[in-house]
């Protein structure tokens, strides 16, 4: 009896080892070189969403249901094959970057390599052949090899001949370089407690990164603030996502020098943070945004000069004194949008924020309009205007100054009556929040930086006894490709010609 039991212990403590050795393996393919890492608990991860029933993945009806109303989603898709992917429910998988031969590439361990072949073949619409010895499947950017018992995902940096390519990812799966493994910095952050997603990205790695994306070079264009985080001298970014049944938790590290250039931008720019400014933010916004800002300041970053002058040369609005008005920001800076349900690409926005002489921006903006013709109803105290489909309400409560762009009669609360989201806005210098609506259980994520160095954020949702692990991939899921502010084959949804044809659309109440 007690041989049995001993033999019993032995096997698990060798599948455990085995298992643990299996992850180390793909570890060790990670070059040196990496400019970033992302390390994935892919059992912990579909244990904790109650996604593994007796050994196998299965997909919960509530998120089958989500996944079949957004099946263009790149994450959707990814779940939906999942099950049919012989991944190998024991292992972490790992994602890095480089700026040779691969941009990126994904490592998975493989449970039954002949279903995965199967499955990226119809999902592809390719062949894998031997190439260099390895089986593979070289289709546009992406190469997909299935080498034993691991799948290696490997997207180029600029296209080349498949035995270039193979040969490449040949050197990575075997190991014949150094490995990421010999930083203790980057091994200390894969391996920081018990979070399921551990990343760490050099700054440099993430400005590569993000400049060979379309969406973020257009993206920057139309907002130059972007570039404070991502142009700065940022050392490196870590992060780590700990999933459990009531929250997911988010901590992200941004490593920089006390005396670096984003530090100094930072210090001198942000100003004290407070969750007030939701009194004028209805409760239903999606997305809420918010910087706290000193205004005369962050008017003289260059980023804000580039907005300022793109702004100037527009006809009609461009003779608003824009930098006057930002320069009497006194706190947060901030925008919660909403889609429109009624016009397809459409969204309900407010603008607010705390202002040293809020009455004197509001009689600035009436000047400007009573100058173009546009005379305003009153009502209320409030300045209100025709706009498309939308009122626009432009006034000033508890010192703080608001701008309302709804196409419906407000009727709900605000913002600022929910005590998680005003608790996370009182502290927040930087933050998000975001609410998504699934059946009768509502998601909310926030994320924002307490100091310039340190950010922390959280998913919860309206249900105690829900999974929060669950609904996160729920919310994730439900997010809809390409719904940016407004549609993205429509040349109107350029900031110039958006903003040059404001102004038509603007006209007194009746």
């Amino acid at each position: 009896m007690v041989n049995k039991w001993l033999k019993c212990v032995s096997m698990a403590l060798l599948l455990l080892v085995m298992a643990g050795c299996a992850s180390d393996n793909l570890e060790k393919m990670i070059p040196a070189d990496a400019t970033g890492v992302v390390s994935i608990d892919v059992p912990d991860i579909l244990k904790k969403a109650g996604m593994i029933d007796d050994g196998k993945i299965v997909l919960p009806q509530s998120l089958k249901q989500v996944i079949d109303a957004n099946d263009t989603s790149p994450l959707c898709v990814l779940l939906n094959d999942l099950p049919q992917m012989g991944i190998n429910t024991d292992d972490k998988a790992y994602a890095f970057f480089t700026a040779k031969t691969f941009g990126r590439v994904l490592l998975a361990g493989l449970e039954d390599p002949a279903k995965a072949r199967k499955t990226l073949e119809l999902r592809v619409g390719g062949d894998f052949n031997k190439v260099e010895g390895l089986d593979c499947m070289y289709v546009g950017d992406n190469l997909y090899v299935i080498d034993g018992n691991v799948l290696f995902i490997g997207t180029v940096n600029k296209a080349m001949e498949v035995a270039r390519v193979a040969k490449a990812a040949k050197s990575i799966l075997s190991k014949t370089a150094t490995s990421i493994t010999d930083n203790k910095e980057v091994k200390q952050v894969l391996h920081d407690g018990d979070a399921e997603i551990n990343a760490w990205m050099q700054g440099k790695g993430l400005r590569s990164i993000l400049n060979k994306s379309e969406v973020y070079r257009e993206l920057s264009h139309k907002m130059p603030l972007i570039g404070i985080f991502t142009e700065s001298d940022i050392d490196a970014v870590t992060c780590k996502i700990d999933f459990d049944d009531e929250q997911v938790e988010m901590n992200a590290g941004i490593i920089a020098g006390e005396n670096s250039e984003y530090a100094q931008l930072l210090n001198t720019t942000l100003g004290k943070p407070s969750g007030d400014v939701l009194k004028a933010i209805p409760n239903s916004m999606d997305y809420i945004f918010s910087m706290s800002v000193k205004g005369d300041s962050f008017v003289k970053l260059k980023q804000i000069q580039q907005l300022l002058a793109m702004f100037g040369k527009l006809p009609y609005i461009g003779r608003i004194d824009l930098a006057s008005i930002l320069s009497t920001v006194d706190g947060p800076f901030t925008i919660g949008l909403a889609r429109d349900p009624h016009l397809e690409g459409e969204w309900n926005m407010v603008l607010a924020t705390r202002s040293t002489d809020p009455e004197g921006v509001v009689k600035q903006i009436s000047s400007f309009a009573n100058s173009m013709g546009q005379a305003p109803e009153m009502y209320e105290g409030e300045y209100i205007y025709q706009y498309d489909n939308k009122m626009i309400r432009i006034g000033v409560i508890d010192g703080i100054l608001y701008l309302k762009m709804l196409d419906y009669e407000q009727t709900e609360g605000y913002a600022y009556e929910l005590k998680p989201v005003r608790s996370f806005f009182d502290d927040a210098l930087i933050g998000i929040f975001a609410q998504t609506r699934n059946d009768s259980i509502n998601g909310y994520f926030d994320f924002g930086l307490k100091d310039i160095f340190n950010g922390k954020g959280h998913f919860y949702t309206n249900q105690p006894k829900s999974n929060a692990s669950l609904e996160f991939l729920r919310s994730l899921c439900s997010i809809k490709v390409g719904s940016g502010l407004g549609n993205e084959d429509d040349e109107d949804n350029d900031f110039s010609s958006f903003m040059s044809g404001a102004i038509d659309k603007l006209q007194p109440m009746d």
